[in-house]
């Protein structure tokens, strides 16, 4: 079964295009791994699955449905950003436990 599916998808902000009609499927048991320099559109591709950002063109899907209408909480995906917020002051579970 194909978990992710990415159908000619296109990214851009502004003139700088992020993505320029990527396609790749993941199946169940499968990892992917996005590897490459600053600025390939490794996180534009992360945001996508997740839903923080809407491709300009293409499909996205989630276990066969069309992610375009899947807003991010339901999608079954998280992201951990490269940049973290955590207050150093605190332990883990604070900061874990703070937003709940």
């Amino acid at each position: 079964m194909l978990v992710l599916e990415f159908h000619h998808v296109c990214k851009s902000f502004g003139t700088t295009t992020a993505l320029d009609g990527l396609s790749f499927s993941v199946s169940e048991g499968e990892f992917l791994v996005i590897v490459g320099p600053s600025g390939c559109g490794k996180s534009t591709v992360l945001r996508l699955i997740a839903g923080l950002e809407a491709p300009d063109q293409g499909r996205i899907l989630i276990d066969g449905a069309d992610a375009a209408n899947r807003p991010p909480k339901s999608r079954g995906c998280a992201m951990v950003f490269q940049s973290y917020a955590l207050y150093p002051h605190w332990t883990v579970f604070e900061n874990l436990a703070f937003p709940l």
